[in-house]
This record gives structure tokens, sequence and C-alpha cells, in this order.
């Protein structure tokens, strides 16, 4: 049964994938961000997202410790890294709101986390699926939560021409600032309020 699982999530990640490639690759028939509210689009891609997020961590329970790797510091270490995820995760969905999380149009929103990383949502999901795969220890976990941490990656590539459509120059600019993911940039703001000039 829990091969069975396994083997479900995976072909869904891969299902996944393949919606973000058809969105990079073909706009005119992009799957995500989706075209409209309500679209089959949104509720294919939501049922994607789900699945897999919800996968991930049942696999790491049923396949708990299958690696072989058994210390207290591990569940210190996955536990961390999962509330700190869910933090910026909850953090990055309450500065844009709901709506525009599950692709409805609004604002461009510059505030919060999205001054350090355009994408704190997806910041915040790779460090609580590391936190799993630590926490788990898990053969299954690591094969599905590696995917799905790749997944949150590339997804960026399929919003990003969309925000830029959406928003223009404005998009743009707020690019030049801030990175993608967390980098240098990520401090400047940090730096500008510690050190005013």
């Amino acid at each position: 049964m829990t091969f069975i699982l396994f083997s479900l999530v995976l072909a869904i990640e891969f299902l996944f994938l393949l919606a973000i490639g058809i969105s990079v690759f073909a706009p005119n028939s992009r799957i995500w961000p989706p075209p409209k509210k309500n679209s089959w689009q949104q509720w294919f891609s939501w049922f994607l997202f789900a699945a897999c997020m919800f996968g991930v961590p049942l696999l790491g329970g049923l396949d708990f410790q299958s690696l072989g790797f058994s210390h207290w510091f591990l569940f210190l270490a996955g536990g961390f890294l999962f509330a700190l995820g869910l933090a910026i995760d909850l953090w990055g969905t309450k500065t844009l709101s709901a709506q525009q999380s599950i692709g409805g149009k609004g604002k461009i929103i510059t505030s919060g986390p999205y001054r350090y990383t355009r994408n704190p949502q997806y910041v915040g999901f790779i460090l609580m699926y590391i936190g799993i795969i630590i926490f788990t220890s898990s053969l299954m976990a690591l094969v599905t939560g590696t995917f799905l941490i790749f997944l949150f990656l590339v997804i960026p590539f399929s919003e990003e021409p969309w925000l830029r459509k959406q928003y223009g120059q404005s998009f743009e600019e707020y690019c030049i600032m801030v990175p993608r993911f967390i980098g240098f940039r990520s401090i400047k703001p940090v730096i500008r309020e510690k050190f005013p000039t």
C-alpha cells in the first residue's frame, strides 16, 4: 500500500512538472497561474498542489526512519525548519492575501516578507519540506520531498511572465531590487534600516 501511494505521489509530481512546463513554454495554454478564477486550470493546479503537499508528509509517516537515521537532533532540526518554514509561508500568505495566493489578480505587493524575497511562500515551503525529510528520515519522503522542492524552485518561472504582463515596469523594478528566493539583495532592506545613510 505504501509503495502504491509513493508511486501515486511521484506520478502527480511529474504531472505537476508537466503543467508548469506547459505554462512556461506555451504561455497561451498556461495552466498556472490560471487564466481566470474557478477555471479548470485553477482547480487542476490546486488538486496537484494539495496532493503533493499532503502526500510527502504522509509518506514520511508511513515510511518513518527507513533511512536508518534516528537521533534526537534530527527531530529538533527537522521540527525547527518545519516551524520556521510554516511561519514564513503564513506571513507571506497573510501579506499577499489568500485570493492572490490562489492566482487571483490584485495589486503588486512589496511589503512584509516580499521586501526580502519575491517568493516567501515558496521559501517557506522549501524549509518545511527539508524539515519533513530530516524529521521523518524516510527514503520515500526524501525522494518525493526533493522532487517537490524542485517544483517550488521552478514554479516562479511560470508565474513571472504573467506578473510582468499584469504589473509591467513596476514588477521589473521590483525584480531588480528583490531576489527570486534568497540572496544578498534580501538583506539590503535590513542594512538600510540599521545603517541609514
